[in-house]
């Protein structure tokens, strides 16, 4: 997997779709597209889609594109529903993470960065993606994205 994140402009979310995303997959590329403040590193993705790929070949996904059961475990969410409204971009999105899932030619154009492996997990953001006081009182030295990964395992368990 080859992750990119970038800064978008005000409103440019649906034409960034329609010009990078659409064409993409019509290539048989599969993409994930999220928004970045919901992202703890690349260690962050990968696990999502380890654990949707093999969701998808043990016959339990929750959906049937890639793309979605990846954002259905990169949420930690038990619902495919909240997972498409905490992690999917829109008009008020300022920055975003593109991640190719699956082989295919793709390589974005412009602005783009390379997504960090070292994830940035402030206790801020941590209390957005989900991750309650309770938990975070169980860090003491570890590093706080570790919780992030723990929620993505948990998709198995919640989805049953």
């Amino acid at each position: 997997m080859t992750a990119w994140s970038a800064k978008l402009g005000p409103g440019e979310a649906e034409s960034f779709l329609d010009k990078v995303v659409k064409p993409a997959t019509a290539n048989g590329v599969e993409l994930l597209v999220v928004r970045a403040d919901m992202v703890f590193g690349m260690d962050h993705l990968r696990s999502a889609l380890y654990h949707a790929r093999r969701s998808m070949q043990e016959g339990r996904n929750a959906s049937d594109s890639l793309a979605m059961e990846t954002l259905l475990y990169a949420s930690g969410e038990r619902q495919l529903s909240s997972a498409i409204k905490k992690m999917s971009i829109d008009e008020q999105t300022e920055e975003i993470v593109v991640a190719k899932l699956n082989e295919g030619s793709f390589e974005p154009v412009g602005d783009w960065q390379r997504l960090s492996d070292s994830p940035e997990g402030s206790i801020e953001r941590l209390v957005r993606f989900g991750i309650t006081k309770e938990e975070l009182s169980t860090l003491k030295d570890r590093n706080p994205a570790e919780l992030v990964l723990e929620r993505v395992a948990a998709v198995d368990i919640l989805k049953k």
